[in-house]
């Protein structure tokens, strides 16, 4: 065997190792990029979730805040007043009875 001989054999050994070393790297590449890729679906999927929760209370605060518009427009009719007064002063009007119930406190 002649020394060029030897050196091809030797060459295609070195190559096999590494096509075999760059198929495993790929492989492995493959692999953790699959487990990140569900991963990120996996997060995205959450903050889609909580995109739609805060979009619903989005639209709980608009109601409310609608709600308050039409408090704060009726504010100074006479209704709303009496209203006020009853709630929360306690009071009544002149021909009003007011009758308690002793067992609902």
């Amino acid at each position: 065997m002649n020394k060029n001989q030897k050196y091809l054999r030797n060459r295609k050994k070195n190559n096999r190792k590494y096509l075999i070393s760059l198929v495993i790297l790929i492989t492995i590449a493959f692999f953790g990029f699959k487990k990140m890729n569900q991963a990120i679906h996996e997060q995205i999927s959450i903050l889609n979730q909580q995109i739609k929760e805060k979009n619903s209370q989005i639209e709980n605060v608009k109601v409310d805040i609608a709600g308050l518009k039409s408090d704060y427009e009726m504010r100074n009719s006479d209704e709303f007043k009496e209203k006020i007064a009853r709630e929360r002063l306690g009071m009544v009007k002149k021909d009003e009875y007011v009758y308690k119930d002793g067992n609902n406190k």
